[in-house]
């Protein structure tokens, strides 16, 4: 377990004294040494963490998980006959949105279906693979990476607007579109072309391609070649961007200049991808890494990843302490039980009304 010392009085957990500063008018007691004593070993010996309810969302493929920061499942939402789920959110009633291959489901905190948007058939088939939770929960906007298309709906399924893409006749459906991001303080997303190894910032309604960033000459050489998949925006144009198969993380300033660099070997990672990110309020990113397709166990072992500035691993989540909680998928040609954890989605429980801020 990962323990945060705390630098203040306010980290202190609940339930924890504050020392008194007022000097006490003799020399202290035999029992009030041992008491004080008593009192740090306790708070030593304590998971003393600064985000004490902190939950991980984690979309897996056919079912959404909800752990701690020990990897105890502590929720789960399964067996409603989704697959590809790629991203799921949190939302600030208790309940959970997430986009799955064939389209966009919401539930209430009682895991009841309130909302189904369906994804379209485009020329090469049917594929949403992100949302975007917009307005604090009262629009979603769907990537339905088939046509082409962000769909924006709101709570009733009623079409809010529909920006369209360029079309890439020439990719296949699997490696068109990934991940949509809303731009902060803009009506604009910023959208990963897969295949392209491109960003793209897109004007809401129009389409208008209002910035391109085209990421082969920051790339580093990589024998499975790079695909985009995660993007994560910051305030002032900056951008964390993930590329799966090429497991390399870049950080981008506004002007689209590397900021940070690390490839999944520097970091320590034993993983197939660096998939979903996420920006947390100390700086720190938090990196999915799906386990699909493994050949053998070890490739795969880390699924959830903290990386601190100076791109040192802090803390991660490995396969074997998720494989008996949870359900995983059979891979048919290895007989290997993989978790595919794609995206993640930390929040504070106690804080209920800032899980969707965008830089956590």
């Amino acid at each position: 377990m990962r323990l945060f010392l705390p630098q203040k009085a306010a980290a202190l957990p609940r339930g924890i004294p504050q020392p008194s500063l007022q000097k006490t008018s003799g020399p202290p007691t035999r029992l009030a040494e041992l008491g004080a004593v008593a009192a740090l070993v306790w708070l030593l010996s304590s998971p003393v963490m600064v985000h004490a309810e902190e939950r991980l969302l984690l979309a897996a493929d056919n079912q959404v998980i909800e752990i701690n920061r020990e990897g105890k499942v502590t929720d789960s939402i399964s067996k409603q006959g989704h697959s590809g789920i790629y991203e799921a959110w949190r939302l600030s009633d208790g309940g959970i949105a997430y986009a799955h291959k064939g389209g966009l489901a919401v539930f209430d905190r009682a895991k009841k279906l309130v909302l189904s948007h369906a994804a379209r058939a485009g020329s090469k088939g049917t594929e949403a693979n992100s949302c975007a939770v917009l307005e604090g929960g009262a629009r979603f906007a769907l990537m339905d990476s088939g046509v082409g298309q962000i769909r924006v709906v709101d709570r009733m399924g009623q079409v809010v607007s529909e920006t369209q893409l360029p079309e890439l006749a020439e990719d296949s459906l699997h490696s068109r579109y990934r991940t949509i991001r809303a731009v902060p303080g803009e009506a604009a997303f910023w959208v990963a072309q897969y295949g392209k190894r491109a960003v793209l910032k897109v004007a809401v309604g129009s389409g208008q391609i209002l910035e391109t960033r085209q990421l082969d000459p920051l790339l580093k050489p990589s024998p499975a070649g790079h695909t985009v998949f995660g993007v994560t925006p910051l305030k002032g144009g900056v951008l964390w961007v993930a590329t799966s198969t090429g497991k390399q993380l870049l950080r981008l300033g506004a002007k689209g200049e590397v900021e940070r660099s690390w490839k999944a070997e520097e970091l320590g990672l034993s993983c197939r991808y660096l998939l979903g990110t996420q920006q947390l309020e100390n700086g720190h990113l938090l990196v999915a890494c799906g386990d699909y397709h493994l050949k053998t166990p070890e490739e795969g072992r880390d699924l959830l990843a903290e990386i601190d500035t100076e791109g040192h691993v802090v803390w991660r989540v490995t396969r074997e302490q998720l494989i008996d909680q949870i359900e995983g998928v059979v891979e048919a040609k290895t007989g290997l039980e993989e978790m595919r954890i794609t995206n993640v989605h930390a929040y504070d429980t106690e804080r209920m009304g800032d899980v969707l801020k965008p830089t956590r």
